[in-house]
């Protein structure tokens, strides 16, 4: 028999007498120790699996000894920085014996559910309902009739409200008292009246609108004569700038030709020197 038991985040197959190495508990040497956590049984013929452990199940085991493992080295290094660190590590462990595997209990399987018998359907019902259907049909026949009787009556409201429609028209078509015509009469008389004054007042709004343009026309015109004079004058200066530069080439070439020539007839003239001296 044999199991898979879990203990400080690692899992360990343990068996009966058998000695196994786990993270370091807090427990005296020869102190008995219970894993509590088993996830796997198998007696070599069944296998009992836990989600995720096995419920009262668990292993007794002895502690043998506390000890550390080899140590690990661990290097730090950084390329071009000048960082280079080296670090050592030994793990701590308890060594133990283990002695018996307690298998847990084993829950009952749950009585399955019974099925709830089906309810024979009734075979009288559809008889019934066909039955109570012909015995309404004739009143609903009654009915439907009735309301045909009472359809005049709905003719009668329509044409009384049409009547009382057309009574306010006829009031609105009837001649008004002399009264409103004074009224009319009044208004007629003071329309011309206030036409005339906005007339008035119109004119000189005009004559004044027209001034106003025209000034703004004249600014514009000046400054726009303004803005030209001072393109001209900028177009103006690389332009001599030009000429000037041009100029001032023209007198090098000149000066250096000039010397050229000079070189050239001294140069000439010493050699007549020279070869009249060896003659």
């Amino acid at each position: 028999m044999y199991a898979i038991a879990k203990s400080g985040g690692k899992q360990f197959k343990i068996e009966k007498n058998a000695v196994i190495r786990v993270p370091s508990l807090q427990a005296r040497v020869g102190e008995k120790v219970r894993l509590k956590e088993i996830l796997f049984l198998s007696d070599g013929k069944k296998v009992e699996v836990g989600s995720p452990s096995i419920e009262g199940a668990s292993a007794e085991a002895v502690v043998v000894r506390h000890g550390r493992n080899r140590k690990i080295k661990i290097v730090k290094y950084k390329r071009r920085k000048g960082y280079r660190r080296t670090i050592g590590h030994r793990q701590g462990f308890t060594e133990l014996e283990i002695g018996r595997i307690i298998v847990g209990r084993k829950r009952k399987p749950a009585a399955p559910k019974k099925k709830e018998a089906e309810k024979p359907a009734v075979k009288t019902k559809a008889p019934v309902e066909k039955k109570e259907k012909a015995a309404v049909a004739p009143e609903i026949q009654a009915a439907a009739v009735e309301p045909k009787k009472a359809r005049p009556a709905k003719k009668v409201a329509k044409a009384k409200a049409k009547t009382a429609k057309a009574a306010p028209e006829t009031e609105k078509l009837k001649p008004k008292p002399k009264a409103a015509t004074k009224t009319t009469a009044k208004k007629e008389k003071a329309k011309p009246v206030v036409k005339k004054k906005k007339a008035e007042t119109e004119k000189p709004a005009k004559a004044v609108r027209k001034t106003k343009k025209a000034a703004e026309k004249k600014d514009k015109a000046e400054t726009g004569s303004k803005t030209r004079q001072k393109t001209q004058a900028k177009a103006k200066k690389p332009a001599a700038k030009a000429t000037s530069k041009a100029k001032k080439e023209s007198a090098d070439k000149s000066k250096a030709k000039k010397k050229a020539v000079s070189k050239k007839t001294d140069s000439s003239a010493r050699e007549k020197a020279r070869k009249d001296k060896k003659a």
